[in-house]
Formats: structure tokens, sequence, C-alpha cells
């Protein structure tokens, strides 16, 4: 009878140990797919803000372009006055040059909205993509969690 009992006793061990060294690793495995997830969530969404970053660049570059050529026409338009040879001539070029500063200044005005309206667009952007990535984190790491509590409760179960 003492063989039995300790027989019993001796396999119910091995089956205790057993339970406990196979919840750490389910529980391990969970977290490394979390944290792998969790990367794979943080790489896109930085991913997506460079994205986003280029895009605002490329759209202040453009609009620094169209305003220097908008400034160039319009002292083209200026240094006509200088060349005027009669009265007349410097009247036109004075009302040429400002119609041109007025419009080049409207130009340079609407580039620049133009492209703060695209960096806002990218900040955004950049926003709801880190908002996204911490999501999928949070929920990487809740389904490891719950894993890891599973795991522990069958081996409780199993002592």
């Amino acid at each position: 009878m003492k063989k039995i009992v300790a027989a019993l006793a001796s396999a119910l061990l091995v089956t205790t140990a057993f339970a406990q060294t196979t919840a750490p690793t389910d529980a391990a495995k969970a977290q490394m797919k979390a944290n792998s997830e969790k990367g794979e969530a943080q790489a896109t969404a930085n991913k997506k803000k460079a994205e986003a970053q280029s895009d605002a660049d490329k759209a202040q570059a453009s609009a620094n372009e169209d305003k220097a050529s908008a400034q160039a026409d319009a002292d083209k338009k200026a240094a006509k006055v200088a060349k005027a040879t009669t009265p007349a001539e410097a009247s036109d070029a004075r009302g040429d040059a400002t119609k041109a500063q007025t419009k080049a200044n409207k130009k340079k005005h609407d580039a620049q909205a133009k492209a703060d309206k695209k960096k806002q667009e990218a900040a955004r952007d950049a926003n709801v993509a880190q908002a996204k990535a911490n999501k999928e984190k949070t929920e990487a790491q809740g389904d490891a969690n719950k894993k890891a509590a599973d795991a522990n409760v069958d081996a409780a179960k199993k002592q």
C-alpha cells in the first residue's frame, strides 16, 4: 500500500511539475507574440509618421518655390519702372509692378496656407497612426496577459 501511495505521490509531483513548467512556456510564447505585434505596430506607425512628414516637407518646398517665383515676377515688373523713359511708361510700369506685387503676395499666402494645411494633415495622420499602434500594442499585451492568467489557472487546477 505504501508503494502505491508513494507511486501516486510521485506521479502527482511529476504532473504538477510538468504543469508548472508548461504554463510559463505558454505565457512566454504569448508575451513574445505580444512583443512582436507591438514592435510591428510601432514600426507601422513610425513609417506612416515618416511618410506624413515627407509629404509636409514636400508641400513646404513647393510653397517656397511658388513664393519665390511669384516674387521674381513682381521684381521683374518693378525693374521696368527704372527702365521707363517717359512719365507715362513709368506710371504704367508702377501700376504693373503694384499689381504684380499684390498678385505675388496672394500667391505666397495661398502657397503657405496650402503647405500649412498639408502639415496639419500630416500631423493628424501621424497622431492617428500612433494611436492605432498604441491600441494594437495594448490589445496584444492584453492577450498575452490573458494567456498568462489562463495558464496560471490551469496550473493551479492541476496541483
